[in-house]
Order: C-alpha cells, then sequence, then structure tokens
C-alpha cells in the first residue's frame, strides 16, 4: 500500500495557503477596521457595483446565503451599507455603501494590495506573470468539474 504524502496533494496546499494567508489578513483586518474577512469581501463587491442583491455576493464571493445575511446584517447595523427595494422585484433588496462604507473600502484596499505586494516580493516577475496563467487554468479546470459534478 503506497504512503498518501498530503503535504504534496495540490488542494491541501492550495487550501492551507488561502487559509494561511486568510487568517492573517483577516486579523488585521479586525483589528484595524473591526471587519470580518466575509465583511470585507462583502464591502469590495458591493463597492465594485452601483447596487448588488445579496445572492449576486453569495455568487460572485462562493459564500453561503447564511455567511453573507449574517455580514449584510452586521454591515448594515454599523451603518456601512443601506438596503433599498429593487424597483424591479420588490422581493429583492439592492444593497448600496454609505458614505462611511465608501470610506472604509477606501481606507481598507490599500492594506490589501501590500498584502499582495508582500506576498508577491517572494516571486520573480516571470514567476508572477506564470502563477497568474496557472491560477486561471486551475480555476477553469474547477469549473469545468464542478459543472460535471
Amino acid at each position: 500500500m503506497s504512503v498518501f504524502k498530503l503535504e504534496n496533494f495540490l488542494p491541501y496546499k492550495l487550501s492551507i495557503l488561502s487559509q494561511t494567508v486568510s487568517r492573517l489578513i483577516a486579523q488585521d483586518y479586525e483589528s484595524r477596521f473591526g471587519l470580518t474577512m466575509n465583511q470585507w469581501r462583502c464591502i469590495v463587491i458591493i463597492g465594485n457595483h452601483k447596487a448588488v442583491t445579496a445572492k449576486h455576493i453569495c455568487d460572485l464571493a462562493l459564500l453561503d446565503k447564511m455567511t453573507v445575511s449574517r455580514a449584510i446584517r452586521t454591515l448594515e447595523a454599523r451603518k456601512l451599507i443601506e438596503l433599498s427595494p429593487s424597483p424591479k422585484d420588490a422581493r429583492k433588496r439592492l444593497i448600496h455603501l454609505t458614505s462611511t462604507g465608501r470610506k472604509i473600502r477606501t481606507d481598507i484596499l490599500p492594506v490589501a494590495q501590500n498584502y499582495e505586494k508582500k506576498l508577491l516580493q517572494a516571486l520573480s516577475s516571470s514567476e508572477i506573470q506564470a502563477l497568474d496563467s496557472i491560477t486561471e487554468k486551475l480555476m477553469a479546470a474547477a469549473n469545468t468539474l464542478q459543472t460535471r459534478n
């Protein structure tokens, strides 16, 4: 019977990398801005659109409805977002950033970009280009696998 080395298994490596970086960033966002990682993701997605629904956030961030609902409730209570009925469908609520939410988004983006910059300093410019290409291909392959299942 062959030994399966988990530390050499690509999905495991990707998961560990993601969790390590996310934990580090989440601690910083929590201490500086009082935001969880999921709340930050919601703020970025909302800020990238004029108005967005909770379902759209779920789809873009690959988060479940309960996680997004919890983040939205907290962000609304902190007056970082506001909800309004959709003119096309009264059952749906459109989510917008408030001026305070836009300010936090503006303040937090350089922090996020700085983490990315620090991580990428470990790579050469050709490795960064290769990484971009490889991650795009892996994401496409994962999406293909997901649609087959």
